[in-house]
């Protein structure tokens, strides 16, 4: 054998010893990549009114609490009607021990939304906070003939309960109320204080109604243990997994919208048919192109890391259980195959949505400018001022301004989903829910919660509504519905976790 051989024969051995070795660790790391499940025995079902759960969900169905601000409140309007629904259908919970705060304690004797406390035994304890709104989004006219069931008729069928609200968020808000009612009948003391919040306003912000129940927590000294809010769901169809998925929401992504507006010189402007190399219009659409050329960095952090720990482990599939126990090494091909759908590359990376185009006035006139809006979401990590530069830097181009739009707002913090207050949520998704696997994640929407974020650490959102991949557009959208076992489920999992989150 020459030298040349040798050399050949070593090398080979050396690139075996070095893929065995790799192999190894590949495998070792998958072997030992620990569940973050909880096994729990199934409660048994809570017994239910279920003929009266449905009767009080269809009356709050039937009022049309489309969001309004409060310059358009009245006296005699839905809101209105809507809180005194609620008072009179569970009087237990507007009176002692409850207390009810609504109206002049948030600004105006018309606000709508409503706090209600339930004292706990040890003031020493800071208290839990569940949330919900009351208001819904609009419906279209031009959508109505499409509805199989009138959007705000409250019917129900052998297997579901229809109309706007049933998914966002009335649901959630109805439940509540149920778990409070059920636990008071059963005469349960709680430990820890009770606030429920109820927002008139979430879909256009909760400026006038959670933001103003967080003021009264700031000017109280009033301290919060934990809040769970909506956003997570259980997934069905939930994608690399055989078992549906209950992911609970740690962190919401932040909100920004910016403007790119291009001006240019009086004398580039007049009639079309002579035009000159370079128009507003031309200037924007090459802005808009930089820009979807040059995405925002994609991490895997954070909330993200933390979804692939809980869910990784849960994977039938053996590559996709190395991959994702070997992020060290397979994080590129991890991010890849996320960033190939829109619902992963959103998970990955503050993402910029080109939404409204405005120029010119006349077919045949040069316009003077031209303006785009952009909708941004921003990732934990990343930043308002950050962003900006980022999109400022890929546009290169002086004659092109970005700026920032009112209203915008930071990505929330992540809430720890190794904390006991995530666990409680988790344990009693799996004492009601037996089938699920359960996973922290980051909110690609919003929520209430933005408006507490000073006031607790331990934030969480989920509602556990189950959804397959065809109902997740009936969000906001057409023939909005949950099947009524899913609800009565929903009323048991509050009970369940109030029940417990109150005595820790």
């Amino acid at each position: 054998m020459n030298r040349i051989q040798k050399i050949a024969k070593r090398g080979g051995l050396i690139s075996l010893a070095i893929l065995t070795l790799l192999a190894g660790i590949l495998g070792w790391n998958c072997w030992r990549f620990p569940s973050q499940q909880i096994a729990l025995a199934p409660l048994p079902k809570l017994k239910l009114d279920e003929a009266e759960v449905l009767s009080r969900f269809q009356g709050a169905i039937r009022i049309p609490t489309i969001s309004i601000s409060m310059a358009r409140m009245s006296e005699e309007g839905v809101h209105q009607q809507f809180r005194h629904y609620i008072e009179t259908t569970f009087p237990t919970l507007h009176s002692a021990p409850f207390l009810v705060r609504t109206g002049t304690e948030f600004g105006d004797a018309l606000n709508p939304s409503v706090l209600l406390e339930w004292p706990g035994q040890d003031p020493s304890l800071g208290g839990i906070l569940v949330m919900s709104h009351s208001d819904v989004v609009p419906i279209e006219e031009d959508s109505l003939d499409q509805w199989s069931h009138a959007p705000f008729g409250g019917d129900v069928d052998e297997s579901y309960i229809w109309g706007r609200g049933t998914l966002d968020c009335k649901h959630g808000l109805m439940a509540i109320l149920e778990a409070l009612s059920l636990l008071a009948a059963e005469d349960f003391q709680p430990q820890r204080t009770i606030y429920f919040a109820m927002g008139h306003d979430e879909e256009i912000l909760g400026r006038e109604g959670n933001r103003k129940i967080a003021e009264w927590f700031r000017s109280r000294g009033r301290r919060i243990h934990s809040i769970l809010d909506e956003g997570g769901c259980i997934f069905t169809e939930f994608p690399g997994l055989d078992r549906p998925a209950a992911l609970i929401g740690v962190a919401e992504k932040g909100y920004l919208e910016a403007e790119v507006t291009v001006h240019i010189d009086s004398n580039q402007v007049g009639h079309a048919s002579m035009p000159p190399g370079e128009t507003a219009v031309s200037i924007l659409a090459t802005a808009i192109d930089r820009l979807q050329a040059s995405p925002l960095p994609a991490r895997i952090d954070g909330g993200l890391r933390d979804t692939i720990r809980f869910l990784g482990p849960e994977m039938p599939s053996l590559s996709s259980r190395i991959a994702m126990s070997n992020l060290w090494l397979c994080e590129p091909l991890v991010k890849h195959k996320l960033g190939a759908k829109p619902s992963g590359n959103a998970l990955l990376r503050s993402t910029v949505a080109p939404t409204m185009i405005e120029a010119g006035v006349r077919s045949n006139v040069l316009p003077a400018y031209a303006k785009a809006t952009l909708n941004i979401r921003l990732l934990p990590g990343d930043s308002i001022e950050g962003v900006l530069a980022h999109l400022r830097n890929a546009v290169k181009d002086e004659r092109v301004e970005v700026v920032a739009l009112p209203n915008a707002r930071e990505a929330s913090p992540v809430s720890s989903s190794d904390a006991e207050a995530f666990e409680l949520i988790q344990k009693s998704a799996v004492e009601v829910f037996p089938d699920v696997v359960v996973a922290p994640f980051v909110l690609v929407g919003a929520t209430d919660t933005v408006h507490y974020t000073d006031l607790c650490q331990n934030i969480y959102r989920f509602i556990p509504t189950r959804l397959s991949e065809r109902d997740t557009k009936r969000f906001h959208g057409i023939d909005e519905r949950i099947g009524r076992e899913n609800y009565f489920d929903i009323v048991r999992f509050f009970h369940r976790y109030l029940s417990t989150a109150a005595t820790k």
